[in-house]
């Protein structure tokens, strides 16, 4: 713990907005606006069902007690009779996907009478396949059902035919190895769910970057500022390690965890009174759990990527970028 004095803004908000205005990149707090939080919609209970969906429910029940009557009267439960009932799943899946009338209201009430029975919820975006298993194989251990789930979609993306899935089974050794297998179109979804994942860790860092350039900023464009002087916090650990960790060309490798970051994190409370806020505390933390902080700021802005870096570019250019980085740099040596 030290207690050491800063200097922070008073009035940061309008004398850079009035700097970025003159810019023409907008007010700087312009892009400090929260994402709005989507609540959940309420699922109506459904009293009366149209013709087309009871079908479907009638269905349905029609399969559970097939699968019933399987279980008490086939004393030879071999693997054939039971991917046969699969495929009868397998077949009933498709059946729902394909009326695009009443797919919606057919799966709704699926996972309605799921949720009654075993009063546990089913997310309403689960594949239509998940729904079938899950309203049918009820008895079954949860792995067992997620297995039935993921070889039926990937028949499905293989497009075996409905009365093909349990030779589809035969063929590939049994539901077990379907699931264990990789089949080709496997390889080009990892492929571009790599890509797709890589493009979100660059997107989440260059938005990172972004908001910790616009407050660095922000601090030089204040005009006005109020002096605290009390306890800062500084929670940066010490490494264990006594020597440096080198790169091979020799430069020295450092630790985020262990290197102080560059802003100072002040907890504030508002006097219900006067409306002012009274400075309690500053935290300096290290620039791994720095990188964090930003990062849950970032992601909870409301703001395309394109339209904050247009922000700090227009306030770099506003206050003299070049300027601002000798200054920096003299700041540095001095």
């Amino acid at each position: 713990m030290t207690t050491q004095t800063f200097e922070a803004s008073a009035n940061g908000a309008t004398s850079t907005a009035t700097i970025m205005a003159a810019g023409g990149a907008g007010a700087a707090f312009h892009v400090f606006r929260p994402k709005a939080v989507a609540t959940k919609a309420e699922t109506k209970p459904t009293t009366v069902l149209p013709k087309s969906v009871q079908a479907v429910m009638d269905a349905a029940d029609a399969l559970v007690a097939g699968y019933t009557k399987l279980k008490v009267e086939v004393l030879d439960r071999s693997d054939r009779a039971l991917w046969e009932m699969l495929e009868k799943a397998y077949a009933f899946a498709a059946q729902i996907d394909g009326n695009a009338l009443t797919k919606r209201e057919a799966r709704t009430e699926l996972i309605k009478k799921i949720q009654q029975r075993d009063k546990q919820t089913m997310a309403s975006n689960s594949s239509t396949e998940a729904v079938v298993v899950r309203y049918v194989f009820a008895d079954q251990s949860r792995q067992s059902r997620n297995n039935y789930t993921i070889a039926m979609e990937k028949a499905r993306a293989l497009n075996i035919p409905v009365d093909g899935f349990a030779d589809f089974l035969t063929e590939n050794g049994g539901v077990g190895k379907v699931v264990e297998k990789i089949f080709g179109y496997e390889d080009e979804d990892a492929a571009t769910a790599k890509e797709l994942t890589d493009a979100l860790k660059a997107e989440k860092t260059n938005r990172t970057q972004l908001v910790g350039r616009l407050y660095s900023l922000m601090a030089h464009s204040a005009e006005t500022q109020i002096s605290y002087s009390g306890l800062v916090s500084n929670w940066v650990p010490k490494s264990s390690k006594s020597t440096p960790v080198s790169k091979g060309n020799g430069v020295e490798k450092t630790d985020p965890k262990f290197e102080q970051g560059n802003f100072v994190f002040f907890v504030t409370v508002k006097n219900p009174e006067t409306g002012k806020y009274r400075v309690v505390q500053g935290n300096i933390f290290d620039k791994a759990y720095e990188q964090q902080l930003l990062a849950a700021i970032a992601e909870r802005m409301d703001v395309p990527t394109e339209e904050l870096s247009t922000a700090v570019q227009g306030l770099e250019k506003s206050i003299g970028f070049g300027d601002l980085a000798h200054k920096e740099q003299e700041f540095a040596t001095a």
